[in-house]
This record gives C-alpha cells, sequence and structure tokens, in this order.
C-alpha cells in the first residue's frame, strides 16, 4: 500500500479540525485513508480501451418540476401541527445564547 498522506499530515488534520482523536483511532484512520485511495488508485490500471465514454446511463431529459408559484399551504393549516406556537410563528428551543452569538460576531 502507497502512503497518500503521512501519519503526522494527518494528525495536523485532525488538530486544526478540533477533532481529539487517540492513536488508535489515528492509526486506523491512517490505514483507511490510505487503502480508499489505494483502491481508487487500481482504477488507473484498467484498460478501458474498448468501452466508449458516457455522461449519462440515460438519453431522456430529466422530469424537472416547472418554476411555477403556486400557493402553498395556508399559515394557520402549518401552525396547527406545531407544538407550540406565539403569534403566529413557531416557538423552538434557543440554540445559541445571546451572549455565545456575541462572541461569534466578534470573532468574525
Amino acid at each position: 500500500m502507497r502512503e497518500v498522506i503521512s501519519l503526522q499530515e494527518l494528525k495536523r488534520i485532525a488538530q486544526v479540525s478540533k477533532l481529539e482523536l487517540s492513536e488508535e483511532e489515528l492509526q486506523g484512520f491512517f490505514e483507511d485513508i490510505n487503502n480508499v485511495v489505494s483502491r481508487f488508485e487500481k482504477l488507473n490500471d484498467l484498460d478501458l480501451q474498448d468501452i466508449s465514454p458516457t455522461s449519462h446511463l440515460s438519453w431522456s431529459e430529466p422530469p424537472f418540476s416547472s418554476d411555477e408559484p403556486r400557493a402553498g399551504e395556508g399559515g394557520e393549516e402549518v401552525l396547527k401541527g406545531a407544538p407550540q406556537v406565539a403569534n403566529g410563528y413557531f416557538v423552538v428551543p434557543r440554540v445559541v445564547d445571546k451572549e455565545e452569538k456575541e462572541n461569534e460576531d466578534r470573532r468574525v
């Protein structure tokens, strides 16, 4: 198996991606990545001389839907299924704290 990515490079990628991986996990990913890439490289060895290139398996046009405006379900009808509604809007749990959002805005 040809080494496509070094273990050191993989550690750096994990660090930059903020992934905390054990040595065992790093070794597993290292082997998996290199195995997958080496399998794809085997495709280069195939003799495709007598096979005509194709871009589609079907020659028919894809079934696109028309891009026309149409009335959707009424807002009240949609809100009937919601567990909690306030002032005509869905009520959902807060995902981002105001303080967290302000800190995020400062980082950008």
